[in-house]
């Protein structure tokens, strides 16, 4: 009898892995029926439908893995599935008077939703140059379509999301480059809800095996330039910068202290009120 696991994760060229896994049936070898969803929304989105059971597992940003985890959300950490850190692109509009990072203080951020990637990223950039965390003013707009069009009309002012996820709007016109933030942890972990982890564990452990086999030798692959490029959107050259400064994972590794460092940074920007000990957040 097959089991169903629903999962979720950023429609970006970072979860390919799980797609390729998918349509190779190397989940349906186990009597898993994997079902993958897209979420523009990002974290906060992915974040919320595991706390209302829609999800069972998720692909999540660490540093929110760890803030939702640490305020008692019911999911753990079990490992990264991307150890290279991400690199996020600051963003203004076109036509924003906002011409350098030195402009960025008191603006508006256009975030996806409170505790995205995008809105703590926004704040670990403020914490990094020292900007006041309290002149921060924030603009809900779900994803990056409702970025594009808050920064096109000048609703908001800067905009952090995956640089080359933003590099075709970069390219048209939409958006400004003004700089790089990488983040100074590994990007991505897999997540799964206590309650699905305690009743089907060898299920969990299989997912687990099966993605770290395929992504092990995934460079390797001829066609993965043209079919990121042609799948996700991207131009093959971008793709190539992007292939060379990312490392999916292969082991089943997760650094205790690389997640209390994220705590830490937390603590720092007020996202979390105390740091909850690395052990109790993994599995």
């Amino acid at each position: 009898m097959k089991t169903t696991v629903k999962i979720g994760g950023v429609p970006e060229h970072f979860n390919y892995p799980w797609h390729k896994a998918i349509e190779e049936g190397k989940f349906a070898q186990h009597q898993i029926d994997l079902q993958w969803t897209d979420y523009p929304g990002g974290t906060g989105a992915l974040v919320q439908d595991l706390t209302d059971k829609k999800l069972d597992m998720a692909v999540l940003l660490t540093e929110g893995a760890v803030a939702a985890a640490s305020k008692g959300s019911a999911f753990k950490l079990l490992h990264y599935t991307v150890k290279s850190p991400l690199v996020w692109g600051i963003h203004t509009g076109a036509h924003s008077n906002v011409q350098s990072l030195a402009d960025i203080p008191g603006k508006t951020f256009a975030i996806s939703r409170f505790g995205s990637g995008s809105h703590l990223m926004a704040i670990v950039q403020a914490l990094l140059n020292e900007w006041p965390l309290d002149h921060m003013n924030w603009l809900e707009v779900k994803n990056l379509d409702g970025a594009k069009k808050a920064l096109v009309a000048n609703e908001a002012d800067v905009f952090l999301w995956e640089r080359f996820m933003t590099k075709p709007l970069v390219d048209e016109g939409s958006f400004r480059l003004l700089g790089l933030l990488p983040t100074p942890w590994s990007s991505f972990v897999l997540v799964v809800r206590n309650d699905f982890l305690q009743a089907h564990s060898a299920t969990v452990t299989h997912i687990s095996s099966e993605l770290l086999s395929i992504q092990k030798d995934l460079k390797e692959e001829k066609e993965l330039v043209t079919i990121l490029a042609n799948r996700y959107g991207l131009q093959q050259e971008d793709v190539l910068t992007w292939l060379a400064q990312t490392t999916w994972e292969n082991q089943n590794s997760l650094s205790e202290k690389e997640i209390e460092e994220v705590s830490e940074c937390l603590l720092r920007a007020g996202v979390l009120e105390t740091v909850v000990s690395a052990k109790s957040l993994t599995a």
